[in-house]
């Protein structure tokens, strides 16, 4: 593989890969991963120190591949990765609550809502609960214990 960019450029690309595969196979335990995009970071990792980035990126003997130093971890990309996985958990928080709140409405009092009422009540109740989670953010969140008067 070839690849014409300046340092700043590289760097660039460096953090576009390194978050992609965090994104992709994060979650995934080695036996898991999705091999190709793993590759693919490892072919980029080892092109770092032709752009002069080993304070960036180094090979780990023990582990037999190339990974992201500490500093680098430290610089910012982490930031950005935090700040979405921040962003998708309230937002799949809000969605998620809205829809089983919406859904319990629909089988506990009204079966005969229509798909789109129900969607306009999805909207609303998620408006309540974006607001409720700005205001408060978990603080007044709780798990209430399902019992036959209130299941």
């Amino acid at each position: 593989m070839k690849i014409e960019a300046t340092k700043e450029e590289f760097k660039s690309l460096l953090d576009l890969v390194y978050a992609g595969n965090v994104l992709i196979n994060g979650m995934r335990s080695k036996e898991e991963r999705i091999q190709v995009y793993s590759e693919v970071e490892q072919k980029i990792f080892a092109m770092a120190k032709d752009f002069e980035l080993q304070s960036v990126i180094e090979y780990d003997e023990e582990f037999k591949e190339y990974m992201p130093t500490s500093d680098y971890e430290e610089e910012g990309v982490d930031e950005y990765i935090d700040a979405y996985d921040t962003q998708v958990f309230w937002e799949e928080l809000v969605m998620r609550l809205a829809r089983r709140d919406g859904l319990n409405y629909v089988g506990d009092v009204d079966p005969d809502m229509t798909k789109a009422q129900l969607k306009e009540m999805q909207m609303n109740l998620e408006e309540k609960y974006e607001e409720e989670i700005q205001e408060h953010g978990l603080a007044r969140l709780k798990i209430v214990k399902l019992t036959e008067e209130n299941a």
